[in-house]
């Protein structure tokens, strides 16, 4: 198997996109969280592979955990889609090859087809008359209709056909003649697209004006002649030590009673 990584890293390209995500809560949009899409392209020989692996940096700890322990845990199919490109065959192939697996708490969102578009947005534009290879899909035995519906979906938005191997749907094989027959889709409702370079600048900025902020505030305590001690004035700590002297002393008396 490639490993795309290392080889991006070697002689490729790695281009980052920052996604905002919403969701729809009791017919409120509320903030979801930040999305990093970390998109890797290298060409060797007859091969030419693009790799789309959703990483978080929302600062929503249960998501930023689960993503950021996806190589300790082995799954590294797991919030990853890559296209492959095969020169001499003229024809494409969708992975990876164990299917695409996105992590619950990214599910729903809209996350995944943000990421699969970036790949059909590419392979129709270059590769527009390249055969795409189809693909096998399954879900678990006790996978829900939900579940069945979301994947159907998926699918069908960006054109493929679908031929079902059992009656209850749930596997089957995904088809499309070529690449310029691909749909564009994503859900615009769900996620918009930030600049990155204001974002991170914007970071920058809200730092700066934290710690003046702060220097501020210490120099305003200075100026007033009060002592801070580990950013608390003295006068705070003398009235809470001595709240909590007198609450002592009374439990102690009722202990005595």
């Amino acid at each position: 198997m490639i490993d795309i990584d290392q080889k991006a890293e070697e002689y490729g390209t790695t281009i980052l996109k920052l996604i905002r995500v919403k969701s729809a809560v009791g017919g409120n949009v509320k903030f979801f969280g930040n999305i990093m899409l970390v998109i890797k392209h290298y060409k060797e020989n007859d091969t030419e592979i693009m790799a789309v692996k959703i990483a978080s940096i929302t600062s929503q700890s249960s998501i930023t955990a689960n993503l950021n322990n996806i190589a300790a845990s082995g799954k590294l199919s797991l919030n990853k889609i890559t296209a492959m490109v095969n020169h001499k065959t003229n024809s494409i192939d969708f992975g990876p090859s164990q299917g695409v697996l996105l992590d619950e708490f990214i599910r729903g969102k809209g996350i995944g087809t943000y990421a699969f578009n970036e790949i059909v947005l590419w392979l129709k534009k270059a590769f527009g008359e390249y055969a795409v290879n189809p693909f096998d899909f399954s879900l678990g035995e006790y996978s829900s209709e939900t579940e069945k519906s979301i994947r159907n979906d998926f699918l069908e938005h960006f054109g493929f056909t679908i031929d079902f191997s059992d009656p209850t749907q749930t596997s089957g094989t995904a088809k499309i003649k070529k690449a310029s027959s691909l749909k564009e889709h994503y859900n615009s409702d769900k996620i918009d697209e930030l600049d990155i370079e204001k974002y991170v600048f914007g970071l920058i900025g809200e730092k700066y004006k934290l710690e003046k902020d702060y220097g501020e505030l210490k120099h305003n305590y200075e100026t007033r002649g009060t002592e801070v001690i580990n950013g608390i004035p003295k006068s705070d700590i003398i009235k809470y030590t001595l709240g909590l002297c007198i609450a002592a002393i009374a439990l102690l008396i009722f202990l005595l009673q």
